[in-house]
């Protein structure tokens, strides 16, 4: 009996209908598998596209009795395991898992791997780009807004999957050709006990792996999965050599060949590099990819550049790591104007201390935890709105600065969304250069 008809004959819920929870309706549906929905909101997103599909339903409050006659489970990845009504039906036997795991255990086709803090949209999207100017056919699905059961049924030749700790907490049987964890930065920390926890989630993505992929300055990456290879800007098997990306001393392609900006995006491309080793392309493929990538929205993307001051939206910099990231990669002495400020989500703000002391010259904050990020400089101005932060940072720049929204914070308390947030920045950037 194969999985599929395996499941025709559990008793499935799908727990979360927000985007995953959608998918995974829509690939029950498809397959003519019956289940079950549930939401603890009363009224939840997709509500009328359940009551059509699904033979049952609960919205509202959760109890232990929802649960009593599943099997299966297919729990959304913003539900944590932690839940009591969860964790009381894991005890019981039931099995919990998520669309990814659904996914494993049906896919046959290669599938490149990628996790991280930061920097993991980026890195999926230029592989994905490096295999397409290979030839083949690729899907990126995933965390970066295509789950992965609304690509499974179509014909493709291999998968670049961007994945979270949250998707990797109840997944056991994805097998990958390469698998890589960027690095490893405070995130989470209202859903995890410690960042080793954080860390350990992430590491699950080499459980099956060919390849690990490792960031060798990041202690956090390190796994003992062999065969593995690593990556950094000076040490490790990929490296930044003389202007060059290099692989075990041979230099392979000049940097420049690299259309966006930042020492960040050109560890991305090692990385993306390394992963792929085992495909051994040729070095025109990599240059081909490289030259057309124009890199992501809200992630150091150049808005404007007006009387020698350059404005970068860095909108999707949701945590500290991203921050420092960006600050390191773009700064030229002490030459940025940093916006920062959100919805901290209990980070540690303090490791941000050193890097503002470094490069910022003017740190400006706003939003929910403001006051926090205030506290690491003594050159500080606290705002009640974006808006007056990009007036004040437009009023303070000269020649040669960067003005920088990179929050370190989500966006939650004042937008829709880091794409949000960055919209309005981007919007408000031009209205006072054009002024």
């Amino acid at each position: 009996m194969n999985y599929l008809d395996e499941l025709k004959n559990k008793k499935i819920i799908v727990l979360g209908l927000g985007v995953s929870g959608l998918s995974t309706m829509r690939f029950f549906a498809r397959k003519n598998i019956d289940f079950s929905v549930v939401d603890s909101r009363e009224v939840p997103p997709n509500e009328d596209i359940a009551k059509q599909l699904a033979s049952s339903f609960h919205f509202g409050k959760l109890t232990n009795s929802v649960f009593e006659d599943a099997n299966l489970i297919v729990i959304s990845p913003g539900i944590a395991l932690s839940n009591m009504y969860i964790q009381d039906a894991i005890s019981r036997g039931v099995e919990v898992i998520g669309d990814v795991e659904l996914f494993a255990r049906l896919n046959t086709k290669p599938v490149y791997a990628v996790t991280g803090s930061n920097g993991k949209s980026s890195v999926v999207t230029l592989t994905r780009d490096v295999l397409k100017q290979a030839g083949f056919n690729v899907a990126l699905a995933g965390n970066i807004g295509t789950p992965v059961l609304d690509v499974i049924d179509e014909d493709f030749d291999c998968y670049v999957l961007e994945l979270s700790s949250f998707q990797l907490e109840t997944t056991h049987s994805l097998e990958c050709e390469a698998s890589c964890v960027l690095n490893i930065s405070e995130d989470h920390m209202d859903r995890y006990d410690s960042l080793v926890d954080y860390a350990d989630a992430k590491q699950r993505i080499h459980l099956h792996s060919k390849l690990a992929v490792v960031n060798y300055d990041d202690a956090l990456t390190h796994t003992s999965h062999q065969p593995q290879v690593s990556f950094s800007a000076q040490q490790g098997d990929y490296q930044l050599s003389n202007h060059y990306f290099s692989a075990f001393g041979e230099s392979l392609l000049a940097t420049a060949e690299l259309s966006v900006i930042g020492l960040h995006n050109q560890l991305n491309a090692l990385a993306v590099m390394a992963l792929l080793k085992n495909l051994a392309l040729s070095v025109d493929i990599f240059k081909a990819a490289f030259n057309q990538f124009s890199g992501l929205a809200h992630r150091c993307q150049l808005v404007a550049e007006h009387n020698k001051v350059l404005y970068v939206n860095d909108s999707k910099a949701t945590n500290v790591g991203a921050t420092q990231a960006a600050l390191m990669s773009l700064a030229n002495g002490k030459n940025i104007i940093l916006l920062a400020g959100g919805v901290g989500k209990g980070a540690d703000f303090s490791p941000l201390k050193n890097e503002i002391e470094t490069y910022v010259k003017q740190l400006i904050t706003f939003g929910e935890d403001r006051e926090k990020i205030a506290a690491l400089s003594d050159n500080t101005k606290q705002v009640e709105s974006l808006e007056l932060a990009v007036k004040i940072a437009n009023e303070c720049a000269v020649s040669g600065d960067i003005v920088l929204l990179a929050p370190a914070c989500a966006s939650f308390d004042m937008f829709k969304s880091f794409e949000h947030r960055g919209e309005v920045f981007s919007d408000l950037v031009h209205k006072v250069v054009n002024a």
